[in-house]
């Protein structure tokens, strides 16, 4: 059974909180990328709707001191934590944890705990690794194989991915959108200013998105040699990759890891 930890793992304090805050991303703000030499690596930026997530944010934060813990969960685990925000997919395993707005489980709040672990935050690694000493070999499976189902959907890596897709998708829809008996180009209203814009700088505006997605995804999978070139990646073979790496387990610190991956192999 799971031995639980003396703290039961309070919420961050307001500092952490806050701090949290302005770190973590829906790939749209600042954010960490992963690196072998370092608990964080150099720093990057995405494209998708940053006032929104920042507004969204503040929401639930306020929800949560408030007491309105149902909304709270369900925010932090349908809003925020699917879009990569690493505070939120603490804050969802916290209150799977401590029973919070939800049914409490402890394996279930270690897989969260692990995912929102993943860019090395310092506070997200120890909590995690707090929690995962106190389990059991079936405990430790369980959550592994939870871990992986969130990793699938969550993780740095899908999220990059399924961006990198949406962006040269578009690229090609706004470099093929013409005017079928004019050769002037379409315009288009960008949503987040309201300019009007050119589809061929539209298009523009996604491959260089695409470009900036497609190098955070090489530098996270520094071991696999990913061409950073968008006119030459392979999406089926990248994303073959990704679900190759997203499957992996090798964030715990003792042996049981390598029982619980012959164990699932088998």
């Amino acid at each position: 059974m799971c031995q639980q930890t003396p703290e039961r793992m309070p919420k961050l304090n307001q500092a952490s909180r806050q701090a949290c805050l302005l770190l973590v991303t829906t790939l749209s703000m600042v954010c960490f990328a992963h690196s072998a030499s370092a608990q964080t690596g150099g720093s990057f930026y995405g494209s998708r709707g940053d006032s929104a997530t920042l507004n969204t944010q503040q929401k639930v934060e306020a929800l949560y001191e408030q007491g309105d813990y149902e909304r709270a969960f369900f925010i932090y685990q349908s809003e925020l934590a699917p879009v990569g925000d690493k505070y939120a997919q603490y804050m969802v395993g916290f209150m799977y944890l401590t029973g919070t707005g939800v049914d409490e489980d402890a394996v279930l709040a270690s897989a969260w705990y692990r995912l929102a672990a993943e860019r090395s935050y310092p506070e997200f690694v120890t909590i995690r690794d707090q929690l995962l000493a106190g389990f059991d070999e079936p405990e430790l499976l369980r959550s592994d194989t939870l871990y992986r189902e969130l990793r699938r959907k969550y993780s740095d890596l899908a999220i990059l991915m399924r961006l990198l897709k949406e962006d040269i998708a578009a690229t090609h829809v706004q470099t093929g959108s013409r005017l079928s008996n004019s050769s002037a180009p379409v315009s288009i209203l960008d949503p987040h200013t309201g300019d009007s814009l050119t589809s061929d700088h539209y298009a523009r505006q996604f491959r260089k998105q695409a470009e900036e997605h497609l190098k955070l995804l090489s530098a996270i999978l520094a071991d696999r040699n990913i061409d950073t070139d968008v006119d030459k990646i392979n999406l089926k073979e990248l994303q073959a990759i990704v679900d190759e790496e997203v499957e992996k387990i090798d964030d715990r610190n003792d042996k049981r890891n390598e029982t619980a991956e012959l164990a699932i192999e088998r």
